[in-house]
């Protein structure tokens, strides 16, 4: 199979699995992860009358806590139907689109935050998935990596189901590959027992090289 027939048949896979899993995200999501939750948007230095891109968006898990910033330009995208049907349901005032954030509108305009919110790890390609998304960025824009349970629970699920997420979390010096010659600099890397979390800004620090890693 060609690599686009191959990234088709990943996202049908994917879109199978998630269309039935609805009922579970409908579940109550528990306190701590909810903080950690917090504290990822929190790190995307959100205010009123930025646009914000949610890939992965699920049922919608971060779209309130965006909306505490006055953030009302919201566009989840997702794989399955069936998840943005109750986020629709949950959510009337926010925009969707189903589909691969690789295949994103450009007519649908650019974005201050695109979150990849425990998703990073099941795109078929990392670095097209960035490259794509730092095209959809404006200049001083972010791009959030994260997962509320931390990298090795994206590894836990990656050995459960490869298929599935093909990808670990990237460490330090695997972000540095994927950003390499993109416009991007990290201004956070944590990778922590229960929290990962990655910012990339498009356009700072243009000292230096990108690719750069700090540690917050």
């Amino acid at each position: 199979m060609t690599d686009p027939e191959n990234r088709r048949q990943h996202n049908l896979y994917q879109r199978q699995v998630f269309d039935k899993k609805v009922e579970f995200f409908r579940q109550p999501i528990p306190e701590d992860v909810q903080l950690r939750t917090e504290q990822i948007v929190d790190a995307a230095n959100l205010k009123s009358g930025d646009r914000v891109l949610d890939v992965g968006t699920g049922t919608g898990v971060l779209i309130p806590h965006i909306q505490r910033f006055g953030v009302w330009e919201i566009i989840g995208c997702d794989l399955s139907e069936p998840m943005l049907a109750e986020a629709r349901m949950r959510y009337p005032e926010v925009q969707f689109w189903c589909g691969d954030v690789v295949d994103f509108p450009s007519e649908l305009g650019r974005f201050d935050a695109v979150f990849f919110n425990a998703v990073f790890g099941n795109m078929w390609d990392q670095r097209q998935t960035l490259s794509v998304s730092t095209k959809l960025l404006t200049e001083g824009g972010r791009i959030i990596i994260s997962h509320p349970m931390g990298a090795a629970f994206a590894e836990k699920l990656a050995a459960e189901d490869p298929k599935m997420v093909p990808h670990p979390l990237p460490d330090k010096e695997r972000l540095a590959d994927l950003i390499r010659e993109l416009p991007l600099t990290v201004e956070i890397f944590r990778d922590e027992k229960d929290l990962y979390l990655c910012v990339l800004a498009r356009g700072r620090a243009a000292s230096g090289e990108n690719g750069d890693i700090r540690n917050s």
